[in-house]
């Protein structure tokens, strides 16, 4: 599937920002999965781009003049393809150890909660990692009900459970916390996905989780719509937790009270 992707983040604030220094994880890298056909990120302020230690690209935008307000957007074309889930191994990000995607982090630090929604699964985890893995998808589903504005970027996958609301990143790491308590690696996916026939707000960013399964390699697991990502989804980064790899991150000084808008367009094109 061939998609159009237009995504804008705007900073106002209250009280000029004297300097600031935003790391963003805004470009979609080509591989198997998915061919990158044009993109652009435009921006003021002086940006550099690297290859974070997880394999993604990752920019680094300083703004050192007196400012008001930061607009990020970014546009272009991917072409993704329906691999049924199954992510290739790719030389940038699997150069480091599975053991990576074991260790807890602040957000996804299996707590009791955390503990006992996982235990009743591990019998199947022991009979068959996939099925265990699919069949944790659905059961995450049932134990966080989505709803937006509930949950926020530092909320930990125990508070998740505990609350049984969140949005896509909750749901994700609440997954990760649990498959990874099962002894399975995981990891956290930023990236946007396109709804066939559905309202604007259901094509935009999103995020979901890819799990180790031995002899087979990566396999992806979108929470929220309990499925498989397909050709709808585009890969923007991965990394232990949303903190790792978000879109838009970053410090400033000064700026008073800060206000963000974002804005995603993911429409597919005819081929």
């Amino acid at each position: 599937m061939l998609l159009s992707i237009l995504h804008t983040t705007h900073y106002r604030y209250s009280r000029p920002v004297h300097y600031s220094i935003q790391s963003l994880h805004l470009s979609p890298r080509s591989d198997s999965t998915q061919q990158v056909q044009g993109w652009s990120i435009s921006a003021p302020g002086q940006m550099t781009e690297q290859v974070d230690g997880f394999g993604n690209i990752q920019h680094t935008l300083v703004r050192d003049d007196v400012h008001e307000e930061i607009a990020v957007t970014v546009e272009g074309r991917v072409e993704s393809m329906d691999t049924a889930g199954v992510v290739p191994a790719h030389p940038l990000e699997d150069r480091l150890p599975l053991e990576i995607y074991l260790r807890p982090t602040p957000l996804t630090a299996p707590g009791a909660p955390v503990q006992d929604f996982a235990a009743p699964l591990a019998p199947a985890f022991a009979a068959d990692i996939l099925d265990g893995l699919h069949q944790m998808s659905r059961a995450v589903a049932r134990a966080v009900t989505y709803n937006k504005g509930m949950t926020h970027v530092d909320t930990t996958a125990t508070d998740v459970l505990v609350a049984g609301t969140g949005v896509c990143q909750d749901q994700a790491h609440v997954f990760t916390s649990a498959a990874r308590w099962l002894g399975v690696p995981t990891r956290y996916v930023s990236g946007y996905v396109h709804a066939e026939g559905e309202t604007a707000d259901a094509s935009a960013s999103h995020a979901w989780v890819e799990s180790w399964v031995e002899a087979v390699g990566w396999i992806a697991f979108d929470v929220t719509n309990e499925i498989c990502p397909a050709d709808a989804h585009v890969r923007l980064a991965v990394g232990p937790d949303y903190s790792y790899c978000a879109p838009v991150r970053g410090v400033r000084r000064g700026g008073g009270v800060e206000d963000m808008r974002v804005q995603v367009s993911v429409a597919a094109l005819q081929q």
